[in-house]
């Protein structure tokens, strides 16, 4: 197999590859700091689906510090298929060869021991594997049970909502409550306070407890997980995955109207192309995954500045957006 994009081992012997490189054999225009902030957002943890990597690089001024990433191969094939190109399915069916030829590497048939000396050196041998891994095994057991080391608003964040809208949807479900009183922490129920899904940070200056703050175990964001996708809730990476194959090429060939047009058209003054712009976000009508939609589309103007262009059918949704908020200030 011919190696498309570099593939090394961590420390821990797992296949990382260098977000730079990735970045580059993708053909991405963006720069690397702008696009990889861009991929983060998608819901990716850093110190689990990738690390900060610290490298020097020698330009024509000197020696330069610039920042890299070494992404998990799951990292990897998430963001290729993520960019909807034939290099992005060229890079996530090349990591998808790699992992599996890793795995046909590691995998060795079992040798059944053929006399009473070959079994007392195997049994040795998985005794010697065993106490070496045992400090590890401790560790995960401790990790997963006791200690609370995540945040709600970091699982929260993972699925597009706030801290306040999971306590909301957790508290529905019966596995927290809000403690009466001047704290009104939330706690859990009795009957989960028991598994090893959380435990409580406190904060206590003079020995005298000022905030107490619920936080989750793994064991714990695994249960959490498990109950949103049984409302059909899924993360940030989940629907970009199902966007990034389900959007559809868009054919137009009606005429674009720029959020200066579209303000002029309608007879607003200079100061509502800014907020022509804010609008066409917060409806969602520019393109994720392509240049172009039924909505807007992507250009540049004379000197190279990106700008957005918008359908007939953009322009009529951003009207209705502008008259909805001409409405409020009259109300």
């Amino acid at each position: 197999m011919d190696e498309l994009i570099r593939v090394t081992k961590d420390n821990d012997g797992k296949s990382v590859v260098s977000g730079r490189d990735l970045h580059e054999f993708l053909e991405i225009g963006t720069e690397y700091k702008k696009w990889f902030s861009r991929m983060t957002e998608y819901g990716f943890a850093e110190n689990v689906d990738f690390v900060r990597v610290a490298q020097k690089c020698h330009t024509p001024g000197g020696i330069q510090n610039i920042t890299d990433h070494a992404l998990t191969l799951d990292m990897a094939k998430e963001i290729s298929m993520i960019q909807r190109t034939e290099k992005g399915k060229q890079a996530r069916q090349y990591f998808i060869e790699v992992e599996k030829a890793y795995k046909e590497q590691q995998a060795t048939p079992f040798k059944l021991p053929q006399n009473y000396h070959e079994a007392l050196l195997q049994l040795a041998e998985q005794v010697e594997i065993n106490e070496a891994n045992q400090p590890k095994v401790d560790y995960y057991d401790e990790f997963l049970s006791n200690k609370g080391l995540i945040t709600t608003t970091l699982i929260a964040k993972q699925y597009g909502m706030s801290a306040v809208e999971l306590n909301k949807f957790l508290h529905a479900k019966g596995v927290i409550y809000k403690e009466s009183g001047k704290k009104k922490a939330w706690v859990l129920y009795a009957n989960y306070a028991g598994l090893g899904l959380a435990d409580y940070e406190e904060y206590a200056p003079n020995e005298r407890t000022i905030r107490k703050t619920l936080k989750w175990t793994a064991k714990g964001e695994r249960f959490i997980r498990d109950l949103l996708a049984e409302e059909g809730i899924k993360t940030n990476t989940q629907l970009a995955e199902e966007v990034a194959l389900s959007e559809p090429e868009i054919e137009y060939d009606g005429p674009y109207f720029s959020a200066s047009e579209i303000a002029w058209q309608l007879r607003l003054p200079n100061e509502w192309v800014k907020i022509i712009g804010e609008l066409a976000n917060r409806e969602h009508l520019k393109p994720i995954f392509n240049d172009q939609n039924i909505f807007c589309r992507k250009t540049f103007d004379e000197y190279g500045r990106l700008r957005w262009e918008y359908t007939k059918y953009g322009a009529r949704k951003i009207e209705a957006a502008i008259n909805e908020e001409l409405s409020k200030n009259v109300g």
